[in-house]
């Protein structure tokens, strides 16, 4: 594939679209800080992000009929900037930090739903699975590297930690000089035909939906209880958990760069696999008993997160309709954001009738990642969906 401008400014841009978790190794840290609060508050300051960003999701189709694309996207990134930073300063208060986190959140739905329309407009169909490995693959490169310095700046004091946020600068300036300038209102919504949500939630939608709302239950289990697991079984301190995160995202690295040549060989099941690497990944994490088997299942939850990400917005650029894909990408946002954002909720009530450990939560999410994969597994849901659309 050419390396040309636009593909730049994508690839740059995807490395913060994963920045609501950055600062995931402190959650310990900032537990202690904030004594008086529950677990769940604490969980909030990255959680809530995955809510909120189902705003900016759904905003992003207004917005792009009033502004450029390039614009929607480079306002997100400044509210990344922004938001991402002020808890340096305004730390004393953990309901401000949930507050600032939920804005955030709201400018990266801006991000993630312009990302895909993005790829869709410069790539065809034959190009854009890979594409989107490859955005995928480099959203792990931002995250992995992020989180890494959040765990190390975290050491010194827990919101040091959100000095990494102070990139989306860097990531503001390239996109500037590199995303294309579309015309206002350059998307599905030109269409003059009127269409409503309902047109775009299909059955195989629907159930594409489902399946990534328990995905994203699973995967912000291992977020939000990595550093709670490595502190409760003595395998180390914030920087282990950074460490051990990071780890994942060189696994959604690898996966996302695989993407490509893996659709050549398994396209009927790639989603299935994200499921089955997902839930058996969170069992290894569970159950590990040292520092060498925990990065080695940070490694596989990465990697299936990365499949699943690939997956999901694939399949909506291919089951909608042109002028039904922002509409698609942002219920697939809200489906996604609500399963981030029940996560704690619904993972800490089961959980707390086995004793509330951190490798508990590691095993309900990897059972539902499982029940799920057999799901897509048993009904053929991938292939119905490509033979649908051949």
């Amino acid at each position: 594939m050419r390396i040309t401008k636009p593909t730049i400014g994508i690839l740059t841009l995807s490395m913060i679209s994963l920045s609501g978790i950055f600062i995931t190794p402190v959650i310990g840290l900032v537990a202690e800080a904030f004594p008086q609060a529950s677990l769940s508050s604490v969980q909030m300051i990255v959680s809530v992000s995955t809510l909120t960003a189902l705003v900016g999701a759904w905003c992003t189709g207004k917005l792009v009929q009033l502004f450029s694309r390039k614009t929607v996207a480079l306002l997100g990134v400044a509210g990344v900037l922004v938001f991402g930073f002020l808890p340096f300063i305004a730390h004393s208060s953990l309901s401000v930090v949930i507050a600032l986190s939920g804005c955030l959140g709201v400018c990266l739905g801006l991000i993630n739903n312009t990302l895909p329309a993005f790829i869709s407009d410069h790539y065809d169909v034959e190009q854009r699975q890979g594409m989107m490995g490859k955005q995928v693959a480099f959203a792990s490169i931002g995250a992995m590297v992020f989180i890494y310095a959040a765990g190390m700046l975290g050491t010194i004091a827990w919101y040091y930690a959100y000095l990494v946020y102070l990139f989306a600068a860097v990531v503001l300036l390239v996109c500037w000089f590199t995303l294309p300038k579309d015309a206002v209102g350059e998307d599905g919504s030109r269409d003059e035909r009127k269409f409503s949500i309902a047109q775009a939630l299909t059955p195989r939608v629907l159930f594409l939906l489902v399946a990534g709302f328990f995905f994203l239950i699973a995967n912000n289990a291992y977020s939000n209880n990595l550093a709670l697991l490595v502190a409760q079984n003595n395998l180390g301190d914030s920087g282990t958990a950074g460490l051990a995160t990071t780890i994942g995202q060189l696994g959604g690295l690898i996966a996302g760069l695989l993407i490509g040549r893996l659709a050549k060989r398994i396209t009927n099941h790639l989603l299935m696999l994200g499921f089955v690497i997902e839930g058996v990944a969170l069992l290894v994490v569970g159950f590990a008993p040292n520092l060498l088997v925990l990065v080695v299942g940070c490694f596989f939850v990465g990697a299936g997160l990365s499949v699943y990400y690939a997956q999901a917005p694939f399949l909506i650029t291919v089951l909608e309709k042109p002028y039904l894909i922002p509409l698609g990408i942002a219920a697939m946002t809200t489906a996604n954001a609500l399963g981030g954002f029940a996560s704690p909720v619904v993972v800490n009530a089961i959980n707390g009738l086995f004793g509330s450990t951190a490798a508990g939560a590691m095993c309900i999410g990897a059972a539902m990642a499982l029940i799920v994969a057999v799901v897509l597994g048993m009904t053929n849901y991938q292939k119905h969906c490509l033979d649908a659309v051949r």
